[in-house]
């Protein structure tokens, strides 16, 4: 791989971040659409059923999970032997998946009490099988900061997953339509991945101790991690009748995509970036702390919103029948914000090769959630897990800082006050928001809801850009996220100049 100067590719990766984060919002905003149509044409009980055999398709994905992608990309010189046996492994990883999730079903069937969780459990395991068996050879687009194939992929495999969604829902209201949609779209994306990156299919694990390495504390580090993640809603199963559950699922997914749109789509280029200074701690550290310091940029701003505009954005969406779950999707909201600003510590630990990190993060949080969830849960239901959330996440994010004090030197009161500008940013957009809020609350009807929301977005994205940008003049124009952002606009507003001239 071509070892650009360290600046060149720190640029490189930003724009490949910043791309990856484009994209992403566009495929959330397909999956938000089909959330959206899926909501209104099926019942909270038929979420609730499709989310009980999700939750153990996770959990299992992650029993034989192995990071293919960022062990291709840390490896130097890459030979065939290494994509074979990428492609051998993820050949390996779908037998088992099959084997577990079908054994599973009828055991899984009779602890909730329903039949149907049979054939979804026997059907979801081909979604994780496909996502690990796309072409090897593609992972040379990520190693050169190359990101526009997986974007294109992306797009063009949540738009399949969307059109057969909605499809089905609309002709047979089934919850089938639900699973359907999380099994194509990975289907279709391994399957153009052989196009755009041609792969003749070979079997063999020659460089088998490439990828042995991360194994162990990896594969075990997600299974415990995905129990972490999914452990609420196997309990609430148990609890609580389909259709709350299908709330509290619901609002899951909706606080879940900020998330995902930011978070996911920086692993990659992130990994590389670091891999290429990780000998140079002071320049890492640098690093890590601006990538942080952005996350919880992008991360503040999306949940305070989504928390605070909970109620007339579910009225508008959704309709009636899910409001029950606005306190859900406020409270989920803000249990997420811890973890932006410890968001770059997986790529960061995969970069440096330390990744018994994850397993060690996942244990002690599975020690502190499993006898916190079960008593919360069977006392006070879904309250009860939110408060567990909201606990935890302080916790572990504290905790991750520690961690990451090692790895880089940086104190944890650095991690703690380095992003105070977007902090107090977030802050005085949540004022706007609670003067607004009031004015939201007696809109009704899909025009007068559509328009408000619209413009309170607006004066909320405004005053957060403003207060930023305000602050950041204010600290003197330190090196930053918001020193790209003001070059960028200025280049625009130069271009602008002169087409006009």
């Amino acid at each position: 791989m071509n070892t650009a100067a360290p600046g060149g590719v720190s640029t490189r990766a930003a724009a490949g971040a910043t791309l990856l984060i484009a994209s992403r919002l566009i495929t959330r905003c397909i999956d938000l659409a089909t959330l959206v149509i899926l909501g209104r044409l099926l019942s909270p009980a038929d979420f609730g059923l499709v989310a009980i055999a999700m939750a153990i398709m996770f959990v299992v994905e992650a029993v034989s999970e192995l990071p293919i992608g960022p062990v291709l990309i840390r490896v130097s010189v890459l030979n065939k032997g290494h994509y074979d046996t990428a492609f051998t492994v993820g050949i390996l990883r779908a037998l088992i998946l099959a084997v577990i999730l079908c054994a599973l079903a009828w055991p899984i069937a009779q602890l909730y009490g329903d039949d149907r969780l049979i054939g979804l459990l026997c059907s979801l395991w081909l979604a994780p099988a496909a996502r690990s068996l796309g072409s090897p050879l593609f992972v040379e687009f990520a190693r050169k900061f190359h990101f526009q194939p997986a974007v294109a992929i992306e797009i063009a495999g949540k738009s399949s997953a969307f059109l057969t969604s909605v499809s089905l829902a609309w002709w047979t209201a089934s919850y089938w339509s639900i699973s359907a949609g999380t099994i194509i779209a990975p289907v279709s994306m391994a399957t153009i991945s052989y196009f755009v990156a041609p792969y003749r299919p070979k079997l063999s694990l020659v460089e088998w101790r490439e990828f042995a390495s991360f194994l162990g504390w990896s594969s075990a580090s997600q299974f415990v991690n995905a129990i972490n993640i999914q452990l609420d809603q196997l309990v609430l199963a148990r609890f609580i009748s389909p259709k709350e559950l299908g709330r509290f699922s619901m609002a899951n997914n909706l606080a879940n995509l900020p998330t995902q749109v930011v978070i996911g789509q920086v692993v990659t280029p992130l990994v590389a970036a670091f891999s290429h200074i990780r000998g140079d701690k002071r320049r890492l550290a640098a690093a890590y702390r601006a990538s942080a310091v952005t996350m919880v940029a992008i991360g503040i701003p999306a949940m305070i919103g989504l928390g605070m505009i909970a109620e007339p954005a579910v009225r508008l969406v959704l309709g009636p029948k899910w409001l029950e779950a606005v306190p859900v999707l406020h409270w989920l909201c803000i249990a997420a914000i811890p973890y932006f600003f410890v968001s770059t510590l997986g790529p960061l630990s995969m970069a440096l090769g330390q990744t018994k990190v994850f397993l060690k993060l996942s244990t002690v949080e599975f020690l502190l959630r499993l006898p916190l969830t079960v008593p919360a849960v069977v006392y006070f239901g879904i309250t009860g897990a939110i408060a567990v959330r909201l606990g935890l996440a302080v916790i572990m994010t504290i905790y991750s800082m520690f961690i990451i004090r090692q790895l880089t030197g940086l104190s944890v009161v650095t991690q703690l006050v380095g992003p105070w500008r977007p902090i107090a940013s977030g802050m005085i957009m949540a004022l706007a928001l609670s003067l607004l809020g009031g004015w939201m609350s007696d809109l009704h009807g899909f025009l007068p809801l559509t328009i408000g929301l619209t413009v309170v977005v607006g004066i909320a994205a405004t005053v957060y850009g403003a207060a930023l940008f305000l602050l950041w003049q204010f600290a003197g124009r330190p090196d930053g996220f918001e020193t790209k952002i003001a070059v960028f606009l200025g280049i625009c507003v130069r271009k602008l100049i002169a087409l006009r001239g």
